[in-house]
């Protein structure tokens, strides 16, 4: 491909069954062409995750349920000509419009918080199983939120901190202001940053919480401890021992999370129950006896796809009743 675009790449086959299928030959072509023309890798990276959104579009019944919930809060904000829904929108503005607009509206909350010197409105941006979104904030921070994830931010940073509070997985690409520091509660500790990207995941039901940090510096912080950590380098902490580690990570794999892509070693049934829920938005019992020892990927297939992967790579039979994951010894 000369002078690639994302118009040109989002409307390539091969470059589409590349972001979708890690096993086709066109994954192959890609990442070769890639490593040959690393000076495209943001044009790449930002037409993959178009793709990605555009393979997660609601359905009908979904697209029609946003659309009322949206022409009502238009209907209370009084905007009603800036808004005008078409029902032919080309493929891409249709997505682009359910899954930014329509679920901004349907997901977020107002929850006033008081201050000292006046009323700050907090939002809260929730995310549905099997989605992802992308927002930015006030101060130009881009933020990509995983399924099932929640984020808490002022509607206006004020001055002295820029502070929110992540439930779940995102990543962050920090706007950098020196005089301002970015501040994240995540679970059990605090996240400070200038300016940086980063993932984080911070999921109240994990065993264990992860920040991996892609540029800049962050500073990580409880109650009794203090460190930094470099690019490259990941915070991995157990929340049973109450210890943690410094490690590197595989860059890719850690991007290709945010897109959907879900990696797995040695996992027991605990973790692939609740990564599978939050990916499908089936329901599992993490507390039942089975015996699961898991290293793979699973990329955009379908849940029955899923299944049948799991079924015949362990002992054991994966079914879904009732959105309910059943798991029987073979």
């Amino acid at each position: 491909m000369v002078n690639p675009t994302i118009e040109k790449l989002i409307c390539d086959p091969s470059f589409i069954d590349y972001c979708l299928d890690h096993e086709s030959e066109n994954f192959v072509y890609w990442q070769k062409w890639m490593a040959e023309n690393p000076q495209y890798e943001h044009l790449i990276l930002e037409s993959k995750t178009l793709i990605l959104q555009l393979q997660a579009m609601p359905s009908e019944e979904e697209i029609s349920t946003e659309r009322r919930r949206l022409s009502q809060a238009i209907d209370e904000l009084q905007v009603n000509r800036f808004f005008q829904f078409r029902r032919w929108l080309p493929y891409a503005a249709a997505c682009l419009v359910v899954l930014g607009i329509s679920i901004f509206f349907y997901q977020q909350r107002q929850v006033p918080l008081q201050s000292s010197m006046a009323t700050v409105e907090f939002l809260e941006q929730k995310v549905p199983a099997g989605k992802y979104m992308n927002i930015q904030l006030m101060d130009g921070t881009k933020v990509r939120l995983g399924p099932t994830s929640t984020l808490n931010y002022p509607q206006r940073f004020t001055h002295g901190e820029r502070k929110i509070a992540l439930k779940g997985e995102a990543f962050f690409d920090v706007a950098h202001n020196a005089d301002q520091p970015f501040i994240i509660q995540a679970g059990e500790f605090d996240v400070k940053v200038l300016g940086t990207s980063f993932n984080v995941h911070a999921f109240e039901e994990d065993k264990l919480a992860k920040i991996a940090l892609f540029t800049g510096k962050v500073e990580i912080s409880n109650e009794s401890m203090h460190l930094v950590i470099v690019p490259g380098q990941a915070f991995v902490y157990n929340k049973a021992l109450g210890t943690y580690t410094i490690e590197p990570f595989d860059r890719t794999k850690e991007r290709e999370t945010m897109e959907g892509i879900l990696h797995f070693k040695h996992a027991g049934y605990s973790e692939i129950g609740s990564q599978l829920a939050r990916k499908y938005g089936v329901v599992f019992q993490p507390d039942a006896i089975i015996e699961l020892d898991f290293s793979g990927s699973i990329a955009h297939e379908s849940l029955a796809q899923v299944l049948e992967k799991l079924t015949l790579t362990t002992s054991y039979h994966f079914s879904l009743e009732s959105n309910t994951l059943i798991v029987r010894k073979k």
